[in-house]
């Protein structure tokens, strides 16, 4: 016998829906039905909140920012200036000279750090960074400020972890790697197990098994790398 040779699996909303309900034992094999409308709803909120989980590989992105003269602030987001979706976290920048393409790294500050700046409006090439979230978009701010010739010769490579995409329909596939499947449907029935009544003991087996599988997800999509410390030898 022979193998498929196909690697491209996927599934849907409804289909994720359909499975988690039928672990709850609330629709076994039958297909989603308009009684299924809170579970779209959670499905969605079960995926905004697993955004705050952290760094995954495959929810990195990079973007080129271009520079403005005399401006140090820039807004990120849908209908921003920089028009692309928030980045929840800027985990790495560099400035880009786009003649040479050689990189400058840029060094990513706390809130701490960047109010400890002295003239935030001092002119030079940009080579410190720091990020604020808001609601909707988020605050780049960086230091020192550009000129006309740092704003023509220098684009601010961000990589930042992307917001995970809405189930907007029934045909949806997840905004997730293939090893992430089984999470969802885990994931999702166990936010529904509560109004669905299934009893505390029942919940509290289906919990442990969703933490083990999502765990297991998690661990893949991490970087593996060596890890070092040294002394912080900056100074302001």
């Amino acid at each position: 016998m022979s193998t498929s040779g196909s690697t491209n699996f996927t599934t849907s909303r409804d289909e994720i829906v359909t499975r988690a309900l039928a672990l709850l034992g609330v629709i076994p094999g039958s297909s989603v039905t308009s009684t299924s409308t809170d579970a779209y709803l959670v499905l969605n909120t079960l995926v905004k909140a697993w955004m705050a989980d952290g760094l995954q590989l495959w929810a990195i992105t990079s973007y080129n920012v271009p520079l403005t003269n005399a401006t140090n602030q820039y807004s990120i987001g849908l209908g921003q200036t920089i028009n692309i979706p928030k980045p929840l976290k800027i985990i790495q920048a560099y400035n880009r000279n786009i003649n040479t393409n050689i990189d400058i790294p840029m060094r990513i500050l706390t809130r701490q750090e960047y109010n400890m700046l002295g003239n935030k409006s001092v002119s030079g090439n940009p080579i410190q960074l720091y990020y604020q979230p808001q609601r909707n978009y988020g605050d780049m701010f960086v230091f020192p400020t550009p000129t006309t010739v740092e704003a023509a010769a220098n684009r601010i490579v961000i990589h930042y972890q992307r917001p995970f995409e809405d189930f907007d329909s029934g045909t949806d596939e997840p905004d997730f790697p293939q090893e992430w499947f089984d999470a969802l449907a885990y994931g999702l029935a166990c936010r529904l197990a509560p109004t669905y009544g299934i009893p505390l003991q029942d919940r509290k087996q289906l919990w442990n098994e969703m933490t083990i599988i999502k765990q297991e997800a998690m661990n893949f999509g991490l970087e593996e790398g060596s890890m070092f410390f040294q002394r912080d030898l900056r100074n302001w």
